[in-house]
């Protein structure tokens, strides 16, 4: 009896740290994580440009973490929605209180990620759950309207100028008869 209890507690064993190997090499070769030094801060903008989570965070243009939650409110003083974003930074970055966050884009039609560019006042750099204040992106909206505009006024451009040298070419060709 105490043979097979030797044995059963053996088995036991052997699986049990069979389990723990297959569990780290499964976490290790994944991009999921149980334990990743770093910290978290917030970052607040009126209007998210189509961020999701899980998107990229990169400081001063290199991958430092990622946005791990997104909440919307609203801002009843200002009467407009306010998004907050939890964003995980890797440990030793450091991200200056008066540093710019805004949503970039990866490419002409790629995709969204957090861009921070670092202030320079290091002596007060964020510390975990800080807020820092995003500078809002143009909505495609905007952005189609600005682009509308500056097309109509291209074109009263162009015509004037039509219209000059239409002008120049008559009075060259009535010079010349």
């Amino acid at each position: 009896m105490a043979s097979r209890f030797n044995l059963e507690l053996k088995v036991g064993i052997f699986a049990f740290i069979a389990l723990i190997i297959l569990t780290v090499a499964v976490f290790s070769i994944s991009e999921v994580y149980i334990f990743r030094p770093g910290y978290n801060i917030k970052v607040s903008f009126s209007f998210a440009s189509g961020l999701n989570v899980g998107a990229v965070v990169r400081v001063a243009g290199i991958e430092a973490g990622e946005i791990k939650d997104i909440k919307l409110d609203y801002d009843r003083d200002k009467g407009q929605a306010k998004i907050t974003l939890l964003v995980w930074l890797k440990q030793g970055v450091s991200v200056p209180d008066d540093s710019i966050a805004y949503v970039n884009m990866l490419g002409l039609i790629g995709e969204n990620y957090l861009e921070i560019i670092p202030g320079h006042n290091y002596e007060h750099s964020l510390k975990a759950n800080e807020v820092l204040i995003g500078r809002d992106p143009l909505s495609t909206e905007t952005l189609m309207e600005v682009a509308h505009k500056v097309a109509e006024d291209l074109e009263e451009v162009l015509t004037s100028i039509n219209n000059i040298l239409d002008e120049k070419t008559q009075d060259d060709f009535t010079a010349t008869v």
